[in-house]
């Protein structure tokens, strides 16, 4: 797995993930995306679109983010697309709900 932090406008940090999220992983994903949010960005983007597994681990670190960067009227944006993210986000909707786009391109444009 490999995670890359890039701040692409004043406005945006952009976490890019690529490869397995699971147990083993999760860590370097959670260090990276915590971290991430120390930046002064109004919206931090997680893309997905490139991860090959995603397993409860990963979700977890997603719902760690959203609660840090909640209360702060800062938004967290996740891009989509592999159906393993896509499964494992519809069974946690009924618990958790993240903002969702399934592509990059338009993440980085919305500046709602």
């Amino acid at each position: 797995m490999s995670v890359s932090i890039t701040a692409p406008s004043d406005e945006i940090t952009l976490c890019a993930v690529a490869g397995e999220v699971d147990q083993f992983t999760v860590e370097e994903l959670r260090r990276r995306l915590i971290g991430s949010l120390d930046t002064a960005a109004s919206r931090v983007v997680v893309d997905l679109s490139m991860v090959t597994f995603f397993g409860s681990a990963g979700l977890r670190a997603l719902i760690e983010a959203r609660s840090r960067i909640e209360h702060t009227g800062r938004r967290l944006l996740l891009v989509t697309g592999p159906p393993c993210v896509e499964r494992l986000l519809a069974a946690a909707a009924g618990v958790v709900t993240f903002e969702t786009t399934t592509g990059l391109a338009g993440a980085l444009l919305d500046v709602a």
